[in-house]
C-alpha cells in the first residue's frame, strides 16, 4: 500500500517531469515497502501530485521553489536507516529531474514518512497490514 502526497510549487516541474517523478517515485515506495514490482504492486502504489501557489515559512509566503513529499508507509517495513535512504532516494529524484531542484542540491525537497502500524490502514473497509499486502502482490503469475 505504498502511497505518497507531493506537494509542489507551481514552477517547479512540468507535467513531463511529473511523469518522470512518479514512475521513479512509484518504484522508490514499493522498493522500500518490499514490494515486487508487478501489476498487483502497481494497482495499490498510490500517488497524489498537486501544485500549490503558495507556502509560508516562519509567517511569510516563500519565494522559493519547494517540493514536500510526505509518505505513507507500514511502520515495521522501515527503520531510522531505511529512512535515511529513502530520503536520499527521494532527493536525488527530483535532483535528476528538475533544474530547480538541482540548482538548491536538493534543499528545496522535504520529505516526512508517516508510519502506518498494523491495521492502520483499510481497503474496501478490511483493515490491512503488510504482512497481508506482501503475500497479495507476491501471488501474482503472468
Amino acid at each position: 500500500m505504498p502511497y505518497a502526497e507531493v506537494s509542489v510549487s507551481q514552477n517547479l516541474i512540468n507535467e513531463e517531469e511529473k511523469s518522470i517523478i512518479a514512475e521513479g517515485l512509484t518504484k522508490i515506495l514499493l522498493k522500500y515497502e518490499g514490494l515486487v514490482d508487478n501489476p498487483i504492486s502497481r494497482s495499490i502504489a498510490l500517488l497524489e501530485i498537486k501544485e500549490f501557489d503558495g507556502l509560508y515559512v516562519g509567517g511569510e509566503k516563500d519565494k522559493h521553489d519547494k517540493a514536500v513529499i510526505k509518505v505513507y508507509i507500514f511502520a515495521d517495513a522501515i527503520n531510522e536507516e531505511i529512512k535515511k535512504k529513502l530520503f536520499s532516494e527521494i532527493t536525488k529524484l527530483f535532483i535528476s529531474v528538475s533544474d530547480k531542484v538541482k540548482a538548491q542540491n536538493g534543499r528545496n525537497v522535504w520529505c516526512i514518512t508517516i508510519p502506518l502500524h498494523e491495521f492502520d490502514f483499510a481497503a474496501g473497509g478490511i483493515p490491512v497490514s503488510l504482512e497481508m499486502t506482501r503475500k497479495l502482490v507476491s501471488s501474482y503469475k503472468k
